[in-house]
C-alpha cells in the first residue's frame, strides 16, 4: 500500500490492494459503460450519475494511479438523455429540458462534482505533487501555460467582453492544462504496454456505448428520421450532441479500435467494432464525419496490415465486412436511395460557415490582439448550445483568431508544433495510430468545433499524455540499453520493437 492509501483511507493492505486491482482492471470500465448505456437509454441519467461520481471519488482515495478514471471521463457524457439536455439538440423536435436547473437535480449534482474535485484535490497534493518534485521539467509548460493564458484572455480589451467568456476560457484552459498533467504524472507508472491496450480497450467499450445510444434513436425515432420518404438529419440527436459530433465521437475511435485488433487477443470483436462503427458514421449523416472517417480508416487499415502479422485475417476481415455492408444495402436500399438523394439535395451547402467564417474575420479585424472573447459576435444574433456553449466559427483556426486573436493563434500554433514533435521521434505503429485518431479530431475541427467541445477533448489530452509517457518510456530504454551503431540499426529495421 502506498503512502496516499494509508493517509487518505487507512485500510488493511489486503482490501486496498483488491480495490487497486479491481479499479485497475478491465471489470470496472465495463460495469461504468453499462451503467452510462442504461442510464442514457432508461432516461435515469441522474441516478446512475451519482454511484458513478462517489465511485470515481472513491477511487482516488485508494489507488495511486489515474487508470481508474479514464472510462469514467471519456464515457459520462455519453449519460445525458435527449428528453433532458438543456437546450434543443435536434432542430425543435424536441425541445429543450430544465430538468437539470431543478435544485434537487443542479444542488445534488453540483455537491457530486464537489466529492469528486476534492478528492482529485487530495490525491495530487499527496500523490502527484511528490511525483512532481522528482519528476525532472515538466512536458509542454511553456506552450501549455501560453494557450491557457490566451485562453484567458481571450475577448481582453474589448468593447464587448463578457464575464462569461473568462468562465469558458477557464475551462478550456482546465481541460487542455490541468488534465494533461493530471493524467501524464498520474500514469507515470504505469506499464506502457498495458496501458496502450487499456486504452484501446476503453475505446471499444466507448463505441459500444455510442453506437448502442444510435441503434437506439433509430429504433424509437424512425418516424421523425424518415418522413414520407425524406430524410431529416436533425432527427438524428443524442442528449450529448447532434449528428457532427455524434459522427466525430466515433471516428476517432477507429484508429484506436483499429490498433486494438492488431495487439490484443481479442481482435475479432475489434475488427467488427471498428466495422459497426464505420456503418454508424454514415448513419449520422454527417459528411465531415464521413469525409474524415474514409481517410483515417483507409490509413489505419493500410498501417494495420504492413505492421501486423495478421495480414490474412484482416484481408479476410476486409473482404467478409465489405460483403456485409453490400448485403446490407441491398436489403435496405429504399433507405439508401433516401440518404443518396439527402446528399445530393444538399450538395456542398454550407449550413451557414460561410457566414459564421466572414463574422469570424471581421471579429479578428476588429480586435486583432486578443479578439473578442467567446460572447461578442458583433452583428450576428448569438445563441448558445445547452445554455453555456457559445456560438461557434466551425474552423479551429478561425475561432481562434475570433475569440483569442494573434495571440491565441500563435499560442497554439506554438503548442501544436511541440505536441507533435514525440509521435514522430521513434516513430512506432502505436504512435500512427494515436496520431491518427488525434487527426480525426484536427480535421473535423476545420469545419466544426471539436477542439473545444469537450468529450473529444478529453480523449485527446489522454492520448496526448499516453505519447509523452512512450517517449518517457524509449528515452529511458535507450538510456538502459546502450547498443552499439549496429545493433541499433537493426532495431530500426524491425521498426515497432519497444511496444510489442
Amino acid at each position: 500500500m502506498t503512502e496516499t492509501t494509508k493517509r487518505l483511507l487507512p485500510l488493511p493492505r489486503e482490501y486496498a490492494d483488491r480495490l487497486k486491482e479491481f479499479f485497475g482492471g478491465r471489470l470496472y470500465p465495463a460495469i461504468i459503460a453499462a451503467a452510462v448505456l442504461i442510464g442514457h437509454i432508461t432516461a435515469l441519467e441522474f441516478y446512475i450519475a451519482i454511484p458513478i461520481l462517489l465511485v470515481s471519488a472513491f477511487a482516488f482515495l485508494v489507488c495511486d494511479s489515474v487508470k481508474h478514471f479514464i472510462p469514467t471521463l471519456l464515457t459520462f457524457l455519453y449519460l445525458v438523455n435527449l428528453k433532458h439536455t438543456p437546450g434543443s439538440m435536434d432542430g425543435g423536435i424536441n425541445p429543450g429540458s430544465d430538468y437539470y436547473s431543478q435544485p434537487y437535480v443542479f444542488i445534488t449534482m453540483a455537491v457530486m462534482f464537489a466529492i469528486l474535485l476534492i478528492a482529485v484535490i487530495l490525491y495530487t497534493l499527496t500523490t502527484l505533487v511528490p511525483r512532481i518534485r522528482d519528476g525532472g521539467k515538466a512536458p509542454l509548460l511553456l506552450p501549455l501555460s501560453l494557450l491557457s493564458a490566451a485562453f484567458l484572455l481571450g475577448g481582453a480589451f474589448s468593447s464587448g467582453w463578457q464575464i462569461a467568456s473568462l468562465v469558458f476560457g477557464f475551462a478550456e484552459a482546465a481541460v487542455y492544462f490541468l488534465l494533461f498533467y493530471l493524467f501524464y504524472y498520474g500514469l507515470k507508472r504505469e506499464n506502457i504496454n498495458g496501458l496502450i491496450n487499456y486504452v484501446c480497450y476503453i475505446a471499444l467499450l466507448s463505441a459500444f456505448i455510442i453506437i448502442a445510444e444510435l441503434a437506439f434513436v433509430y429504433v424509437t425515432r424512425s418516424d421523425a428520421i424518415f418522413v414520407d420518404g425524406v430524410l431529416h438529419k436533425e432527427a438524428i440527436a443524442l442528449g450529448w450532441g447532434i449528428s457532427n459530433p455524434i459522427g466525430n465521437a466515433l471516428v476517432i475511435l477507429v484508429p484506436l479500435l483499429m490498433l486494438g485488433a492488431i495487439r490484443c487477443k481479442a481482435y475479432p470483436v475489434y475488427l467488427v467494432t471498428a466495422l459497426l462503427t464505420c456503418v454508424s458514421v454514415f448513419l449520422t449523416f454527417s459528411r465531415n464525419g464521413i469525409v474524415v472517417c474514409l481517410l483515417v480508416l483507409t490509413a489505419s487499415v493500410v498501417v494495420a496490415y504492413f505492421t501486423s502479422t495478421l495480414k490474412k485475417t484482416l484481408g479476410i476481415s476486409l473482404c467478409c465486412g465489405m460483403g456485409a455492408v453490400t448485403v446490407g444495402a441491398l436489403i435496405f436500399s429504399d433507405k439508401i436511395a433516401e440518404i443518396v438523394t439527402h446528399f445530393s439535395r444538399i450538395g456542398s451547402a454550407d449550413n451557414g460557415r460561410f457566414k459564421l467564417w466572414k463574422q469570424s474575420l471581421d471579429n479578428f479585424l476588429d480586435s486583432p490582439i486578443f479578439g473578442k472573447g467567446f460572447f461578442d459576435w458583433g452583428e450576428m444574433d448569438v445563441y448558445e448550445i445547452a445554455g453555456f456553449v457559445p456560438t461557434m466559427s466551425h474552423n479551429t483556426i478561425l475561432q481562434l483568431m475570433s475569440s483569442m486573436g494573434i495571440v491565441g493563434l500563435g499560442a497554439y500554433l506554438f503548442y501544436r508544433v511541440m505536441t507533435l514533435i514525440p509521435f514522430f521521434k521513434n516513430i512506432s505503429r502505436e504512435k500512427i495510430f494515436i496520431l491518427l485518431s488525434v487527426a480525426a479530431l484536427l480535421l473535423g475541427g476545420m469545419l466544426d468545433n471539436f477542439m473545444f467541445y469537450f468529450q473529444g477533448v478529453f480523449l485527446y489530452v489522454i492520448l496526448l499524455a499516453l505519447v509523452f509517457l512512450m517517449r518517457d518510456y524509449e528515452e529511458q530504454f535507450a538510456h538502459e540499453n546502450e547498443y552499439d551503431e549496429d545493433e541499433d540499426e537493426d532495431d530500426d529495421e524491425e521498426g515497432y520493437t519497444y511496444y510489442d
